[in-house]
């Protein structure tokens, strides 16, 4: 299975069942992704320990990498983090948090106006701090009350023990799912996981898993085999295109008690098309007048296309995605779309004037050119048919908007 994640993305430590200890792993995945300020959901990660290269396949909505994506959903600790209004705030020996509603400072204390469970305010006050290192600046997961809530690699606290720690994993331990915590003073303790999260028997999911691909994707259910495991489903088959392999993936990702889909499917090739030809199809798609696009490239490598465009918000390309799935030969795609706020509406207009003045233009037969103003330049993008096209088009496009300042990236094709 290493071979089908070839990409390192992150070094962490978690719970190796084969080492018996915490460990540092790394996190691979089938793709290069960013791991900066986080990352989309049902995106499988094989992590693999790096003492005795034992794995096991997690998602990336599992793990807190990056930045936090909702820091309301964790709890500040009075004496560990700095306070402001709005904060969730736990005092330590206390029943459960509340929200900050105001704070201010005396000569020797700290003096807050908490809310718990949307009550009228209650003034708490406590010795003055000083917080030099803050660990968690998001807050922590208090354990054991919000176990099903942790993510691995959140910082805890434990009311209990008044112990903080780290989450290190999601361990099976005799027929229960449990959350591996690494303690300040290095103890591991493993908590079992609410009954309403624990995961359904294989079986039992994968009976549900199969009943519903045969009543939704009748045409191809007999080309997938399931295997499902700790909530984990597994795809494998040929499909017929790339955009039927995507509904699948999308349809379990979206059913009830998955952890997540890993997708081992092929799209079937009745004849070779060549990257060439594939990167050449897409191009073609990108230049159409009815996609409102600009900043884009394609780029196609053992049938596997990396696609990246930026377009006006309200001119999503909802479409596009399928359009470039249905593709005969496309194995894999990967698309990145940029949606920007429209600025300068006025030159906008003036662009469209322009295409169109290109378009009737005799000597640009053939052609399709698109002009857009963004990051304070204009942009040329598109397909002639020759250089004489192509400086033909940069000439005229200087002389009506009056300025040299024009990127010219047309393609010759």
């Amino acid at each position: 299975m290493r071979s089908q994640f070839p990409y390192r993305l992150h070094t962490q430590k978690l719970f190796c069942r084969r080492c018996r200890r915490v460990m540092p792993h790394g996190l691979f995945a089938k793709e290069p992704y960013s791991t900066y300020g986080g990352m989309a959901p049902h995106i499988p990660l094989l992590c693999r320990c790096d003492e005795c290269g034992t794995t096991f396949v997690a998602f990336s909505q599992e793990f807190a990498i990056g930045q936090s994506s909702n820091g309301s959903d964790y709890t500040k600790i009075y004496g560990k983090n700095r306070i402001i209004p709005g904060n969730w705030l736990y005092f330590k020996n206390t029943v459960k948090p509340g929200v900050v509603k105001s704070y201010f400072q005396t000569g020797d204390k700290e003096v807050f106006l908490v809310s718990y469970d949307g009550g009228a305010p209650e003034k708490v006050e406590r010795p003055k701090t000083i917080i030099r290192n803050e660990e968690a600046p998001d807050g922590y997961r208090l354990v054991p009350a919000q176990t099903a809530q942790v993510l691995i690699g959140d910082n805890v606290y434990h009311a209990i023990r008044d112990q903080f720690g780290v989450a290190v994993g999601l361990v099976s331990d005799g027929g229960k799912d449990k959350l591996a915590i690494l303690l300040d003073d290095n103890s591991l303790l493993f908590i079992t996981i609410p009954l309403s999260k624990q995961n359904v028997p294989n079986t039992t999911l994968s009976e549900y898993v199969r009943q519903k691909l045969a009543q939704l994707f009748p045409e191809d259910y007999n080309r997938v085999q399931v295997t499902v495991g700790q909530g984990i489903v597994y795809l494998e088959g040929i499909v017929r295109s790339l955009a039927v392999k995507k509904a699948l993936c999308a349809c379990v990702n979206n059913m009830p008690h998955v952890r997540g889909c890993v997708d081992f499917m092929r799209v079937q090739m009745e004849t070779y098309i060549s990257d060439e030809r594939l990167e050449s199809s897409i191009w073609r798609l990108l230049d159409a007048p009815a996609f409102k696009i600009f900043d884009y490239s394609a780029e196609v490598r053992n049938s596997r296309a990396n696609v990246k465009l930026s377009c006006f918000d309200f001119n999503f390309p909802k479409d596009l995605e399928n359009r470039i799935a249905d593709l005969p030969g496309l194995q894999d795609l990967s698309l990145t779309i940029n949606p920007i706020p429209e600025k300068h509406s006025d030159i906008q207009v003036t662009c469209r004037v322009i295409e169109k003045e290109l378009a009737q233009n005799t000597r640009l037969a053939g052609t399709m050119i698109r002009l857009t103003y963004f990051n304070n330049k204009y942009v040329m993008e598109g397909r002639v048919s020759n250089s004489f096209q192509k400086q033909w088009a940069l000439i005229n496009a200087v002389k009506m908007v009056r300025t040299a300042s024009i990127e010219n990236r047309l393609r010759v094709c």
